[in-house]
C-alpha cells in the first residue's frame, strides 16, 4: 500500500487577510495557531490559497474549530475529504470502528479527528492518519470507513398478529401470499416466532440484498439508486432504467405521489434537490427501513438502512425534499406490522 498525500487545504479567497480573518475566528490551541496563522505557510495559487498543514497541527485543532475549519473547506470543489467526509450517527463512534482491529490508542486519535456536523459524525482525515501510523494500521482503519453498517429484520408473529392484514401489507407484489399456512402456524407458537423479511421480499430485492455488484461485469457500475429502486417489484431488472430520459418517463407514468404519512411498503423514496433535481431514490419498506444502493460503484452493496442514516450520507446535497412514490395498479395496504429489527455490520 503506497503511503497517504499529504493534506493540502484550498481556500478561494481574494486576499491574505480574508485567510487570516478565518483562522482568527477559530478558537485555536498550539501548535494549530502559531503554523496556521504564519502567513509564510500560505501558497497563493491563481485565484486560491493553499496550505499543507503537518500532521501534528491537524490532530491537535479543537473538535469545534476542526467543524467550522472544514465546513468552510467544504465549499471548494479540491478539497474532497471535506467535501464528502466519511459519516456515521453522531452517537455511533463505537459501533463505526468495533471490532476494527486498531489499538486502544489509535481508536483514540481517530475519534479525536472527527468531528460532528449537521448531527452527524464525520471523519475526512484518512491521510492523516495514514502519516502517523503504520501501512497495517492504515488498513484497518479504512476498512472500517467503507464498512456499510446494515441490519437484520425479522418479522414478530404470536397469536395477537392478524395474518390477513400482515398479507396485505407485505404481500402485493412478493411471494408472501404463499406463506400464509406458515404464518397461519407460527401465529400458534405460544411464545411466539419471527421470520426474516427476504421472505417477503420480490425477487430483484431478494436477490440484491447484502451482495456487492459483480466488479467484473462492467455494467455493474451503472447500477445505481434509481436502477434499483425502480426494478424493484421486476421479476426481471429492466436495463432500458439506465437512461435518465427513459427512468423519468416511468417515474411520470407508471408511479403517482402519495402522502409522506400515507407511505407503505414498495413506496419510492425520492430525495428531491432544487430544480425538480432527483438526488436518491430508494424504496421504503416499514417501521422506518428502506431498501438502499447509495452510490453507482462496486463498493456499495445493496442494503437496509433506518431513513435518519440514509440521511446522514447525503447531508452534504441539502436541500432537499422527501417525497415518496407509488407504483401504478399496485393495491393499497390495510395495515402495517410489528418488526424486531437486529443490527449488525455488514
Amino acid at each position: 500500500m503506497e503511503r497517504p498525500l499529504k493534506t493540502r487545504w484550498v481556500l478561494r479567497k481574494s486576499s491574505e487577510q480574508q485567510v487570516a480573518d478565518l483562522f482568527g475566528s477559530l478558537q485555536l490551541s498550539e501548535p494549530a495557531r502559531s503554523f496556521l496563522l504564519d502567513r509564510s505557510h500560505w501558497e497563493h495559487v491563481a485565484d486560491t490559497f493553499q496550505i499543507v498543514p503537518p500532521p501534528e497541527v491537524i490532530i491537535n485543532l479543537p473538535p469545534e474549530a476542526r467543524g467550522k475549519l472544514y465546513t468552510e473547506l467544504a465549499q471548494y470543489p479540491e478539497n474532497v475529504p471535506q467535501r464528502i467526509p466519511f459519516t456515521f450517527r453522531k452517537d455511533g463512534f463505537d459501533d463505526w470502528f468495533a471490532e476494527c482491529g486498531l489499538a486502544k490508542e489509535k481508536i483514540d486519535l481517530v475519534r479525536k479527528l472527527s468531528f460532528v456536523k449537521d448531527d452527524n459524525l464525520c471523519f475526512s482525515d484518512a491521510s492523516v492518519f495514514g502519516e502517523v501510523s503504520t501501512t497495517a494500521e492504515t488498513t484497518c482503519l479504512l476498512k472500517s470507513l467503507w464498512r456499510v453498517s446494515t441490519f437484520m429484520m425479522r418479522i414478530k408473529i404470536d397469536a395477537d398478529t392478524d395474518v390477513d392484514a400482515l398479507l396485505s401489507y407485505w404481500g402485493k407484489a412478493g411471494p408472501a401470499q404463499a406463506y400464509k399456512p406458515l404464518l397461519e402456524s407460527m401465529s400458534r407458537i405460544a411464545e411466539g416466532s419471527t421470520i426474516n423479511i427476504s421472505y417477503f421480499l420480490p425477487s430483484f430485492a431478494r436477490l440484491h440484498l447484502y451482495t456487492y455488484p459483480r466488479p467484473e461485469d462492467s455494467q455493474s457500475l451503472q447500477e445505481d439508486c434509481f436502477w434499483s429502486a425502480m426494478n424493484f417489484f421486476n421479476e426481471k431488472p429492466d436495463d432500458r432504467l439506465f437512461n435518465a430520459d427513459f427512468k423519468d418517463k416511468q417515474l411520470l407514468t407508471e408511479y403517482y405521489r402519495v402522502p409522506e404519512k400515507e407511505k407503505q411498503f414498495g413506496d419510492l423514496l425520492l430525495l428531491l434537490g432544487p430544480g425538480q433535481n432527483a438526488l436518491h431514490m430508494c424504496v421504503y419498506l416499514a417501521d422506518d427501513v428502506v431498501f438502499t444502493k447509495n452510490g453507482a460503484n462496486a463498493i456499495q452493496p445493496w442494503v437496509l438502512m433506518k431513513v435518519p442514516e440514509m440521511l446522514a450520507i447525503y447531508q452534504r446535497l441539502r436541500p432537499f425534499d422527501i417525497v415518496f412514490y407509488r407504483k401504478k395498479n399496485l393495491p393499497v395496504a390495510t395495515a402495517a406490522t410489528s418488526l424486531q429489527a437486529h443490527q449488525q455490520p455488514d
